[in-house]
Parts: structure tokens; C-alpha cells; sequence
């Protein structure tokens, strides 16, 4: 009598990171034909089959050239110097902008509601909210000293230039201190938290989580997140945080909010006047003294994070939160 033919009969051997990979894609696949089976996705209604990642980074290149160009014009249109603090608040809000209008025209071209990616409003424990969002900031306070440590043991002059970027961003001097005073807050804590979690937790969150898993997209969109800050070990927890706060609640709200206070918070101390001993409080001298401050910060921080992210981490099964909007909307509109 013939055993059944297995899976593993008719498979050529793989590496364990194909094996890994493999295993991944067929959950992700078998769980999507549930739900279309179910009736929840048809199959040429999921957008994230289209929003490509990779066109994002096309777009970002290609807007990124083109306001660079348009700095140089207007500097000398305009004859404002090029290294002027302004450029920095004008350069992010054209780009982060001009992104999301380009993610916005795919929606309408893909028949997309944006009430589904973002959510409704939730109800939440604020109070709960505001002690993650200072757990998360003394975290990556910490893992900035550690990691900036670290890295000046083995390049001691990398970060000593790092860090005197870092002092010289908030004491730029600018044209137009006013507007520059103006804009500085407005983007950290509406700008950047909006189209940040917009495009990372809304976007690219789901669209990873469509080609690999939610678990995967999570863990990938994080790094990704964290890489493009100076601190990436502490901003890849936020990011990771974030988008857990995403999938929980189901609406983005939540997290641009908690982004916004996170921001607020450390806008405090980059706004706030300096003092004789302030300029030197991050340079390279304190940093290898005081270093082991971060390591009181992780500690202090982690069983409150640690607890969350173990609580909230989603199944491997988990529903995105683009289609448990749209079937809410969808029942509440039969």
C-alpha cells in the first residue's frame, strides 16, 4: 500500500532561510484564500497587491532630486544661503507631501477608500498611552548613548562629527527665525507624525504584510523605520511600538497622536534655551563618560515595553487593519 506523497517528497532541498521564506509565503497565501473564500477580500480588491514599496523609493529619488534642484534656484533667486535652517522645515514638508499625494492618487486610481486605511477614531487609556509613549522615549534615549558608545570605540572621530551634526541642527543660524520658529514644531509634531505613520504603519506595514506576513512586515518596516533615523536601534522599538498600536486599535490616529507627544517631548530640549553647560551635554567627552546612563534608561524602560510587545505582538493569522475597516464600513453601508 503507498504512503500519500508528502510535501517534503517532491521538495528539492533548501537552505533554511529558503525554508524559512517558503513557509512564510504559504501561510501568507493560505490565509488570504480563506478570507477570500470567506467572501471578506476579492482578489483584485486588495490594494497592497500594487502599492509597491520599491515605486515609493523611485518616488522619494526622484523628488528628492527635483527639490534639491529647486533649492539651488531659489537660493539664488532668493539669495538665501543654501545651509540656511529653513531648507531643512521646506525640503521635509515638499517631500513627505508629495509622497503621500502620489500614495493618494494610487488609492483613487485603485478605488481605494482612505477612511479604511486610517480608521475611525478609538477610544483609548491616554493615561496608559502617555506612560508607553515616556517608557519608548526613555528607550531610545538610552539605545542613542549605548549605541553612539559603542560605535565611538571602534570610530571614535565618526561620531564625534555625528554628534556635532546633531548640536549644530537645533543652532543653525537662519534668515527667517520666525518662520524657522514656527515651522520647527509644527513639522515634528504634525507633519512628520502624519505622514510618517501614514506611509510606514499604512502603507508599507500592510503592503509587506500582503507579500510576507504580518509578523515579517512588522519586523521589516521597523528596521527600515529605525535605519532611516540617526538612532536606529531606538527609533526601530518606536517604529515597532507604533505599528502594534496600529494593529491593535485599527486606526492610525492612535499612533500619530503618540508619535506627535513622543516628538513633543524630545522637542522640548531641542527647542529649549541653552545654558553654558548645554552645548556640551552630547559631545564625545561626556558621551564615554556618562555613557552608562543609557544602560539605566533601557533597564528602567524595558519591562513596561517588554510586557506590551509580548501582549500585543499579532498572530501569524492576523487580519489587516485595511480590510477590517473596509468589511465595518462595508456592513455598516448593507
Amino acid at each position: 500500500m503507498n504512503r500519500p506523497v508528502e510535501t517534503r517528497d517532491i521538495l528539492p532541498r533548501q537552505t533554511a532561510v529558503g525554508m524559512w521564506c517558503d513557509r512564510v509565503k504559504v501561510r501568507t497565501i493560505s490565509h488570504h484564500h480563506k478570507l477570500m473564500n470567506s467572501g471578506q477580500i476579492n482578489p483584485a480588491e486588495n490594494p497592497f497587491v500594487h502599492l509597491k514599496v520599491r515605486r515609493l523609493v523611485l518616488w522619494l529619488l526622484l523628488i528628492s532630486l527635483l527639490l534639491g534642484i529647486a533649492q539651488g534656484i531659489l537660493s539664488s533667486a532668493l539669495q538665501i544661503e543654501p545651509t540656511d535652517a529653513i531648507w531643512t522645515w521646506i525640503i521635509y514638508i515638499g517631500l513627505m507631501v508629495s509622497l503621500c499625494l502620489l500614495v493618494l492618487q494610487q488609492f483613487d486610481r485603485l478605488q481605494v477608500q482612505l477612511e479604511d486605511v486610517v480608521g475611525q477614531w478609538r477610544r483609548a487609556n491616554w493615561l496608559r498611552l502617555t506612560g508607553l509613549v515616556v517608557a519608548v522615549l526613555l528607550s531610545s534615549l538610552g539605545w542613542f548613548l549605548v549605541s553612539f558608545y559603542l560605535l565611538s570605540l571602534a570610530a571614535p572621530s565618526l561620531v564625534d562629527a555625528l554628534l556635532e551634526q546633531i548640536n549644530s541642527s537645533s543652532t543653525t543660524e537662519t534668515a527667517f527665525p520666525l518662520l524657522d520658529t514656527i515651522l520647527g514644531p509644527i513639522v515634528l509634531v504634525g507633519f512628520a507624525p502624519i505622514t510618517e505613520e501614514f506611509l510606514f504603519r499604512g502603507i508599507i506595514l500592510q503592503r509587506w504584510a500582503t507579500k510576507w506576513g504580518i509578523r515579517p512586515a512588522l519586523i521589516a518596516s521597523s528596521i527600515v523605520f529605525g535605519i532611516l533615523h540617526a538612532n536606529f536601534v531606538g527609533l526601530s522599538i518606536f517604529g515597532l511600538v507604533m505599528g502594534l498600536l496600529y494593529l491593535k486599535t485599527r486606526s492610525l490616529a492612535v499612533p500619530i497622536v503618540c508619535h506627535a507627544l513622543n516628538n513633543a517631548l524630545a522637542a522640548v530640549s531641542l527647542f529649549a534655551p541653552e545654558t553654558e553647560d548645554s552645548a556640551s551635554v552630547t559631545d564625545l567627552a561626556w558621551l564615554q563618560q556618562n555613557w552608562w546612563v543609557g544602560l539605566v534608561l533601557i533597564a528602567m524602560s524595558a519591562p513596561f515595553l517588554l510586557r506590551f510587545i509580548f501582549k500585543n505582538y499579532p498572530r501569524r493569522d492576523a487580519e489587516l487593519p485595511y480590510f477590517l475597516n473596509r468589511s465595518q464600513r462595508l456592513d455598516g453601508e448593507a
